[in-house]
């Protein structure tokens, strides 16, 4: 038995029931056959015009109209109806019957039916043949053919689906032809045809199809000199088939957007008369019912009746200034006087004044539609003015203030203005009022302001994947917020969603998260009116392929009480959509799921019949049995949760069929039996039948419950299955339903059993784990041979290397001095010294800032600080004496975003009798990267100054990474941010293209590079002779090797190891095969080059070694075997000359000192260049310095003369000396931070100093200490262990560190002197 003839409208046709809003169905009676009329074909595609004569009742008609294409059958223009009359006249006679008994009816043609739609859908296809004559004959009989799905018109609003029929088995090829489009396009278009005719339920494939013709009719209606001339538009050659397409695509999804909007665009091309005009309006008010909170659909349907409008009055001043006639309409008197009725004044504000309604959450663009209504009832106004009308327009400027939008201020404007105009003598009464009532809006769009701009952005960029991910990240802010803030707003998410959904109406996980959404609302609040059942309908029309939208679209339509009729409705157009094709039998899984609970439910009801019950069992078996039929079709396992099967074992349990429900049971057993869960599942539906049987026995006969027979069986069968799951948890629920419910005797041997089931599993995991051991044994064992095997090949190369020693230190090869020489002279090199950078949480000051504006001028940091130390913690603060000197602005930085939603709340309160107001400061900052070299903060301030003013410019620090030029500049607004964006591309030659745009950490770039994309390779141990072109043409066998890099000592050897990057990443993975091969004289070492974000702390910029004065090996003046002036070098050089040479270098030598860390190495070398030829030039930005070397040794006198003193930042001079001095400066620390300690008040700026206590007479030095004085000066915890030096604390509690000599012992010496001992 199949139960798709009890599933799908063509096997059971039946007629559209009325349009009706969800109600409760009604008491359970004999259906009547349902009449249905016979309607003719529409002029326009899918709109229904009224006749050519148009009385007086039309005219209502129109102003009432409700969309209601025709459903007709292809063949012969009837409706398909089991109730309606066949074309002949004839009457089928049937007698009435109850929903019941036509379900059980219809199953008795149920395989006919199926085999008949199976074959006829094989012969759908259609051949095309696309040429170059000119005919004009419809392109798409097939799709105006092809079965469509047919729902209730309680669903949509009125009868728009058809029934379900075949198209015809063959139709003759025919031709395409336009020159509007491409041989190629004409192609495509035959493609989608046959596509479509072969698989309908191809959502992307109808959308393609539509778009195409849509863009040859654009480009025929737009070739002539005069577009609006009469019959242009007609003439397209595939205009039917664009007619066609969308009818059909209508018929069975959602249009969507985009394409309501293309097809009233078309249409009003077409119009010529006044049926037309009608149709059109008919076809808007279905776009915006099916999408009403598009704004884009609502302007087009304004903008449209605003048209008409004026074409039909011109001499209404009203809309002079307001939208553009229509002129390719030719009107008669007669139309005249009907269309001035149709199109009258009030059905034009009515429009408006819904889409206002329906678009005033919009928080983006609502203000499109809400000012051109605003502007008609402003028009209104002036033309009959009235207190009664002013009133009314004041209570529609006071709703919008409080309404959150983006152009609130503006909105705030044009109040001021009306207010002036009409009401001046109450002005200044009636704003503040009305800034007081608008200014939790104002605040509410504000803490979205950047998920909006955001939004915005990629919108902008076309950017499809980047806006659905800013709605999937606002959407997650949005439900986050905080409820007991009183921050969550039900009312924004939900148009929130709505705007995703319309944005992206085929994401399936969008309109579940809205559902959820709603369903979450009704759960906890309860709302009046609140449902999901039509969201639910939305999201089927849009996403038909989705089983989870699917079945809780049927389970919302359950709630709200739908008739049994309207619910089938529902589950035939779901399995009528092409289910399986597009989602796969998972998807019709979930909705036969919920189908046949629905089925269970509804059996068992109060007032439920014994047909309920029999059509529940009916398609219940059914459902399972189609399900297994279709799933050895096509190879689908079952599911692994059995859900139907559970179903149907629930219902007959409820019918206390028992024994039916246990033979279900037993016929998953083959399926399911290696599954602890389904044998626990089944071991407790037995003990709840048993513990009804004994029940039911004890009240009526008044014996003693019987044993749980059937329940032990099943545990008993679970224990001897070999391949259980958790055999474990099988054991201990016997063992424990055996002492709770067997006798002794039982109980004795239940305990045998147990014993015997453990020493099996036992013994199963012992042998698993022997198994286990020899598996890891020989993995051992193969391993310790490949180690042996690479130590082999090492101790090889070991020898090889021994031999050229001698070699090597003849050529100056010292090991322990190794100083790093590129191989060309602009590749700098980076001495690694592999420090981690501190732990430091990542800052988000673009979010985490706001500006506080119109300040008093005296405020001071720590006053702000006071003010809003209620809202959180401050991290940073800037405060600004504004130009014309009347007040001060302030950045404000929090430590997070919650603190900034904080400080929103005091925007427009009163500081020091000043009116402040607080912004967010995000959209201010500028992220700016690749400029010169040389650039400073002198440099940045020049070149952004003109767009506005600048709080504060941030150059990152090079301690942990020298490489990094990039900056931040913050200015004072985002608009004078923005404004400086236009310097984004500036050229600045050497390839440097200025890089100036808005920071937003979201939009971070991951790091890229041949390191990044698996590109590069290091190689290590290569042999001394080898040249780049050797290495290359090694590895030129695995791909193209762009490039090879083989780093030089400073004698211009070798050292031994080098980079080679290929072109794609999958070469050099190929190219590992070289690992611990023969190269040369040597077992080459290869791997991938890997990047650990190893910290740099020093950066080494120098030049060819021919511009040293010798060619010995310089030593390495930073590394640690030089000690200040001490020199320890462990080499075969003699000591002697080593020396000489290091005293040389040093004498050549300049150290900066005070060298800030975020200044980089071009601008040192611009600073120090010009007094001699630099041979070497390092950062050290862990001293605070830099060292020069420079080729001759009276350049560092002169540099040091001339740098001395020398502000190479705002209030950092440079200080000269010798490379010991340097060293003995400590790296930066940074006071960019507001620091607050535990115990202090968070407005301090810095820790109060710590109390000191004067001595006292006679009191004794380095006793207990006295107040402010720490004890345990000494010892483990003391300030010697701390410092390793001595500490002397004198009378007055000053500590000194020195070396102990020329000053008196304290007690804390003494007592060190005893420990020691």
């Amino acid at each position: 038995m199949d139960i798709n003839s009890l599933l799908s409208p063509q096997e059971t046709p039946r007629g559209t029931p009325t349009p009706a809003s969800p109600v409760k169905a009604s008491a359970k009676k004999p259906r009547k056959p349902r009449a249905t009329k016979v309607t003719q074909p529409s002029p326009l595609a899918n709109t229904t015009l009224p006749p050519s004569t148009l009385p007086h009742s039309a005219v209502v008609q129109a102003q009432h109209v409700a969309p209601s294409p025709s459903t007709t059958s292809p063949s012969s223009g009837h409706r398909l109806s089991a109730t309606s009359t066949p074309p002949d006249g004839s009457h089928a006679k049937r007698q009435p019957s109850t929903p019941g008994m036509d379900t059980l009816a219809d199953l008795a043609s149920m395989q006919h039916h199926q085999q008949t739609a199976r074959a006829n859908a094989g012969r759908l296809r259609s051949d095309v043949i696309y040429d170059n004559p000119t005919s004009s004959a419809s392109a798409l009989p097939n799709l105006l053919a092809m079965s469509r799905p047919r729902a209730s018109s309680q669903l949509r609003g009125g009868p728009l689906d058809v029934s379900m029929t075949n198209g015809p088995a063959d139709t003759p090829p025919r031709r395409l032809s336009t020159s509007a489009l491409s041989e190629e396009q004409l192609q495509t278009v035959a493609q989608l045809i046959n596509e479509l005719s072969s698989n309908p339920s191809a959502y992307e494939s109808h959308v393609q199809l539509i778009n195409l013709l849509h863009r040859g009719f654009s480009n025929h209606a737009h070739s002539h000199p005069s577009s609006t001339a009469p019959g242009d538009s007609h003439t397209y050659d595939l205009l039917q088939d664009l007619q066609n397409a969308r009818q059909t695509m209508n018929s069975r999804f959602a249009m969507g957007e985009d394409l309501w909007a293309d097809w009233i665009e078309d249409q009003i091309l077409l119009a010529r008369s006044l049926e037309d005009l009608i149709a059109i309006m008919e076809l808007c008010q279905k776009a915006v019912d099916e999408e009403p909170n598009s704004t884009k659909l609502w302007m087009t349907y304004g903008q449209f009746m605003l048209s008409l409008y004026k074409h039909i009055n011109p001499q209404d001043h009203r809309v002079a200034d307001i939208g553009e006639p229509l002129t390719q309409i030719s009107w008669s008197e007669e139309d005249r006087m009907v269309a001035r009725d149709v199109f009258s004044w009030p059905q034009i504000m009515s429009v408006w004044e819904r889409g206002a309604q329906d678009t005033a959450l919009r928080l983006n663009d609502s203000q499109l539609i809400w000012d051109i209504y605003t502007e008609l009832l402003l028009l209104e106004l002036a033309s009959s003015p009235s207190q009664a009308e002013i009133a009314m327009i004041q209570y529609h400027f006071i709703t919008r203030l409080q309404t959150p939008h983006a152009m609130w201020n503006q909105t705030f404007q044009k109040y001021s203005s009306f207010i002036s105009k009409y009401d001046n003598a109450s002005y200044e009464k009636t704003m503040v009022t009305a800034n007081r009532l608008g200014a939790e809006a104002k605040d509410r769009y504000g803490r979205r302001e950047t998920m909006e701009l955001r939004l915005s952005r990629a919108r902008e960029k076309n950017d499809r994947e980047a806006e659905l991910e800013a709605f999937n990240d606002y959407l997650e802010e949005e439900i986050g917020q905080s409820h007991k803030k009183n921050f969550f707003d039900f009312a924004l998410a939900e148009a929130l969603y709505q705007r995703a959904v319309l944005r992206f109406p085929a994401r399936t996980e969008l309109w579940e998260g809205y559902a959820m959404l709603l369903n979450e609302e009704i759960a906890y609040h309860k709302p009046e009116g609140l449902s999901v059942f039509p969201i639910l309908h939305r999201a089927t029309q849009h996403c038909p392929w989705s089983g989870t939208l699917w079945s809780q679209y049927l389970l919302a339509a359950e709630i709200n009480k739908l008739s049994f009729r309207d619910i089938e409705d529902i589950k035939h157009k779901a399995t009528s959509t092409g289910l399986q094709d597009a989602g796969g039998m998972e998807e019709v899984l979930k909705i036969n799921t919920a189908w046949c609970g629905f089925l269970r439910r509804r059996a068992f009801l109060q007032d439920s019949t014994d047909e309920e019950i029999d059509v529940a069992e009916v398609g219940i078996r059914s459902a399972i049995e189609d399900m297994e039929t279709t799933g050895r079709q096509t190879g689908y396992p079952g599911d692994e949760e059995y859900r139907l099967a559970k179903i149907y074992i629930k219902y007959l349990t409820q019918t206390r069929n028992w024994e039916s429900a246990r033979q279900t049971w037993k016929g998953l057993i083959p399926k399911k039996g290696d599954s602890y869960d389904f044998w626990i599942r089944y071991y407790i539906w037995e003990m709840n039948m048993w513990s009804t049987m004994a029940y039911n026995a004890n009240a009526s006969s008044g014996t003693a419950a019987t044993k749980p027979v059937e329940a032990t069986i099943v545990l008993q069968k679970a224990m001897k299955r070999e391949n259980l799951d958790w055999p474990e948890k099988i054991i201990e629920v016997f063992q424990h339903h055996c002492e709770d419910n067997e006798d002794a005797e039982e109980l004795q041997s239940s305990l045998a059993q147990v014993w015997k089931a453990k020493r099996k599993l036992l013994k199963k995991r012992k042998e698993a784990y022997q198994a286990y051991e020899a598996a890891q044994a020989v993995a051992v064992q193969q391993q310790q041979q490949a180690h042996q095997d690479i130590a082999a090949a090492y101790e090889g190369s070991e020898n090889t290397g021994k031999r050229k020693r001698e070699d090597d230190s003849e050529a100056g090869n010292n090991k322990k001095i190794k100083p790093e020489w590129p191989e060309q002279n602009d590749m700098p090199v980076v001495e690694e010294h592999h420090l981690h950078a501190p732990s430091l949480p990542k800052r988000d000051r673009e979010n985490t800032t706001v500006v506080v504006k119109n300040l008093p001028v005296h405020t001071t940091d720590k006053r702000i600080q006071q003010y809003f130390r209620d809202c959180g913690t401050i991290k940073n603060l800037k405060l600004i004496l504004e130009a014309d000197g009347q007040s001060a602005t302030a950045t404000i930085e929090f430590d997070s975003k919650d603190d900034v939603l904080a400080a929103q709340t005091k925007d427009m309160k009163t500081l020091d009798g000043n009116s402040i107001e607080v912004q967010m400061g995000s959209g201010s900052t500028l992220f700016v990267c690749n400029f010169p070299p040389i650039a400073d903060e002198a440099w940045m301030r020049d070149k952004f100054q003109k767009y506005g003013e600048i709080v504060d410019i941030r150059f990152p620090s090079l301690k942990f990474n020298t490489h990094r030029r990039f900056c931040y500049v913050q200015f004072k607004s985002s608009s004078d941010a923005q404004a400086a964006t236009e310097l984004d591309g500036e050229d600045h030659g050497n390839d440097l293209k200025l890089v100036a745009k808005i920071s937003d950490p979201a939009h971070k770039q991951d790091r890229h590079g041949a390191i990044y994309e698996g590109r590069e390779l290091y190689i290590s141990n290569v042999d001394w002779n080898a040249t780049s072109e050797n290495i290359k043409q090694a590895f030129s066998k695995y791909g193209k090797v762009e490039s090879v890099r083989l780093p030089k000592k400073v004698d211009g050897t070798s050292k031994g190891m080098g980079f080679v990057v290929f072109s794609h990443a999958d070469e050099a993975t190929a190219a590992l095969e070289m690992n611990l091969t023969q190269f040369m004289n040597r077992i080459l070492k290869v791997e991938a080059s890997t990047n650990d974000m190893t910290k740099r702390q020093a950066n080494k910029i120098t030049t060819s070694t021919s511009q040293r004065s010798t060619a010995s090996p310089a030593p390495d003046l930073h590394s640690s075997k030089y000690n200040g002036d001490a020199l320890t070098v462990a080499s075969p050089t003699p000591p002697t000359e080593s020396t000489n040479q290091y005293h040389k270098i040093q004498a050549r030598t300049l150290a900066l000192m005070n060298i800030p860390d975020t200044i980089n190495d071009s601008r040192v070398r611009a600073l120090t260049e010009p007094y001699g030829e630099i041979v070497q030039l390092r950062l050290r930005p862990d001293h605070q310095g830099a060292t020069i070397e420079y080729k001759e040794e009276a350049s560092v006198g002169k540099a040091a003369l001339g740098l001395e003193g020398h502000e190479i930042a705002p209030g950092r001079p440079i200080s000269t000396g010798t490379l010991a001095e340097m060293k003995k400066q400590k790296p930066e620390k940074k006071a960019d931070r507001i620091v607050v300690r535990s115990g202090e008040p968070s407005a301090a700026l810095q820790p109060a100093a710590p109390i000191r206590r004067p001595n006292q007479p006679g009191a004794r030095r380095g006793g207990k200490g006295g107040l402010g004085t720490k004890r345990g000066g000494v010892g483990s915890s003391g300030d010697r262990a701390k410092t390793g030096r001595d500490v002397d604390v004198d009378m007055n509690g000053d500590a000194e560190a020195g070396d102990g000599k020329g000053r008196a012992k304290s007690n804390a010496d003494f007592k060190a002197m005893f420990l020691n001992k």
